[in-house]
């Protein structure tokens, strides 16, 4: 007989192979930009691209999100920071930089962004796809109708409707396009109080229109979205006042000065219909009322 020596319990595994990366353009690149966020754990990863025809831009994921302040030496900055930098992510900044001198769009998304990114003073853009926020980040000395601007290029490009948010580098916001405000019976409607009652729970809008005051309430835990509802109660009190319901409600931007940027989506259930609108405020219950007069003007 011949002894033969146990077979080890030890075995080599193979590490599994990463999933392909998908899609062209734009979309290659912020794949790529996901994977490395996601394999160092990373909140925030901002890349910073100098391109000679769209200038200095950032590229950031979450898609949704603004850049942090971008180490210039580095090209790129994570949050939390990494120690040092690694070869996936000098490959997917190496990509990022190929892919805007490429340009080649084959989503509706794709095509807006680098459209907005060809405005002048525009160097970074966030497109939160679940949400149809677009926030547009632009230099300080951008001209006012940037916001014009970059509306005229979502009306062309998409055949939805979207919140279009323009910040200036260190979150000041820049003058939107005048809205005209909410008319019934030929009054505008205006906001005349916004009150909260924490001992029973209630938050009460009150709206004028000419001589006419209505009252919307709802239950403060309802948050944004109660607040739009009351606001909506309130419009509703006035007769001929078109029927709408909320579809969303949601904070966009806490500013720096400590003022609150709200979207609300409100839809007309007869035409089928979607209208957004922002409005700013001390809190948010504030910005979320005015962000709903804001939409029914729309």
């Amino acid at each position: 007989m011949t002894a033969r020596p146990e077979s080890s319990p030890l075995r080599a595994v193979a590490r599994p192979a990463r999933e392909s990366l998908d899609g062209d353009g734009l979309a290659l690149a912020y794949a790529a930009l996901e994977r490395v966020r996601a394999e160092h754990r990373l909140f925030r990863l901002s890349v910073l691209v100098d391109d000679p025809r769209l200038g200095r831009q950032v590229l950031v994921v979450p898609r949704g999100e603004l850049p942090c302040t971008v180490d210039e030496r580095a090209g790129w900055s994570a949050e939390p920071p990494l120690e040092e930098p690694t070869t996936d992510i000098e490959l997917a900044v190496a990509l990022c930089r190929i892919v805007l001198q490429v340009e080649v769009p084959t989503r509706p998304v794709d095509v807006v962004e680098l459209a907005l990114r060809r405005l002048e003073g525009v160097d970074a853009v966030a497109f939160d796809v679940d949400g149809d926020v677009i926030r547009v980040r632009v230099a300080g000395s951008a001209s006012d109708t940037v916001a014009a601007d970059a509306l005229r290029v979502v009306k062309t490009e998409l055949d939805h409707t979207v919140v279009v948010e323009v910040v200036r580098a260190g979150g000041a916001p820049v003058p939107a396009p005048a809205a005209t405000a909410p008319v019934v019976d030929g009054f505008a409607v205006e906001v005349v109080a916004v009150q909260t009652t924490p001992e029973s729970g209630e938050l009460e809008i009150h709206l004028r229109a000419g001589d006419v005051r209505t009252v919307g309430r709802a239950a403060l835990t309802r948050g944004l979205v109660g607040a739009a509802e009351a606001t909506l109660e309130a419009w509703h009190a006035r007769p001929g006042a078109p029927t709408r319901r909320v579809a969303w409600a949601r904070t966009v931007e806490t500013s720096a000065d400590a003022r609150f940027v709200v979207a609300v989506a409100l839809e007309t259930p007869a035409a089928h219909t979607v209208a957004h609108g922002i409005g700013t405020g001390p809190n948010p219950i504030d910005a979320a009322v005015r962000a709903t007069v804001d939409a029914l003007s729309r």
